[in-house]
């Protein structure tokens, strides 16, 4: 079985490839790898249509993965070339053509569409379990994993993936493996990784984190200044937010930090603005407000430079907050102003999430 994905977009605007990667790994964690990718331009009609020809005389399987907005558009085109009726699943012969939108829309259609398909055309049926993790050492992960397939050679497929320190896990297998197999392999990764683990299945952390804040009963406030609003972001995108979110104070400004937030100027200046001290103080300001029963803090050096200090890029310091106590965390990230940044946001999500479960 040879598959080939063919991926179309502005050639023009800034690609990062995380829109495609989300379909082809679901793809992959099926069972279906593409053993070539075709990146086009999406104004370029003719290399389109050759690319398409092409495919259907190399290839048995082939997923176009276009602009959710040009799905119907793109499918039909497809039809055309194919000489069949447009449907998200096209067959010429033996061949299969799938029309796929970026994302997690994407994502979500290979799960109910294609790979249903896939198990009816081949008669085999898949099973996965998935982990998702913050800031777990890579090397962690591949021990694990070579410690997974001891034994089992072939029997199960195991698919990493890691954005600013929020790792994904998906492990696949044959759905008639032996539920004690299965298990084992899934404790073997539990307890490896546990002091990083937020979800065993695909929840992502921000959604994670609200849920179990409504669960709790808890009311959040959070206060921000070298992640500019990102963390609050992440729980505002999550529907219902507004039971468990109180405020989101972006205290970027020293005078911010001491009108809005009660950091005391003697901490500014003995300590600095990026300090053990200084995130101590944000959090707890916000619990002294009276208006939230958690909290969370950031303050750190983003870059590209330092700031006047010798403290280096990549220092943050990020705590998380209740009435009994305020814990404050040290980290040095690594990476461009935007690495540091979402690592930093999705550390502190993580660490209000572990403060609350």
């Amino acid at each position: 079985m040879k598959n080939a994905c063919i991926s179309v977009r502005n050639i023009s605007a800034s690609y990062d490839g995380s829109a495609v990667g989300t379909v082809v790994t679901a793809l992959t964690a099926g069972g279906y790898t593409a053993d070539k990718i075709f990146l086009l331009d999406d104004a370029d009609e003719r290399e389109f249509a050759q690319t398409v020809i092409e495919c259907k005389n190399f290839f048995e399987n082939v997923f176009l993965v276009v602009p959710p907005q040009r799905v119907t558009a793109y499918t039909a085109q497809a039809a055309g070339l194919l000489k069949c009726e447009p449907m998200q699943v096209m067959e010429s012969g033996q061949k299969s053509f799938f029309v796929i939108p970026y994302g997690e829309e994407g994502r979500r259609a290979v799960l109910a569409e294609v790979l249903p398909y896939f198990e009816k055309k081949y008669s085999r049926r898949r099973a996965c379990s998935v982990l998702r993790f913050v800031g777990a050492p890579r090397e962690r992960v591949d021990s694990l994993i070579a410690e997974a397939k001891q034994g089992r050679e072939g029997a199960f497929e195991f698919f990493y993936s890691e954005k600013y320190g929020d790792g994904r896990l998906e492990i696949g297998y044959d759905a008639q493996t032996p539920s004690d197999t299965a298990d084992a392999v899934l404790r073997l990764f539990v307890e490896g990784l546990k002091e990083y683990l937020y979800a065993l299945d695909d929840t992502p952390l921000h959604m994670q984190v609200v849920e179990l804040l409504k669960l709790r009963g808890k009311k959040l406030c959070a206060a921000e200044s070298f992640t500019g609003g990102g963390v609050t972001k992440r729980i505002v995108d999550v529907p219902g937010a507004s039971e468990i979110l109180y405020e989101g104070v972006v205290a970027y400004a020293n005078e911010a930090k001491m009108r809005r937030l009660g950091v005391r100027g003697e901490t500014l200046r003995t300590q600095g603005a990026v300090s053990d001290e200084t995130a101590y103080e944000m959090a707890a300001g916000l619990i002294a407000s009276g208006c939230c029963t958690v909290s969370v803090a950031t303050t750190g050096i983003a870059g590209p430079a330092s700031d006047n200090t010798n403290k280096p890029v990549g220092l943050c310091y990020l705590a998380v907050g209740t009435a009994e106590s305020v814990y404050v965390y040290k980290y040095i990230f690594e990476g461009s102003r935007e690495e540091v940044t979402e690592r930093a946001i999705n550390q502190t999500l993580f660490l209000l999430y572990k403060k609350i479960r």
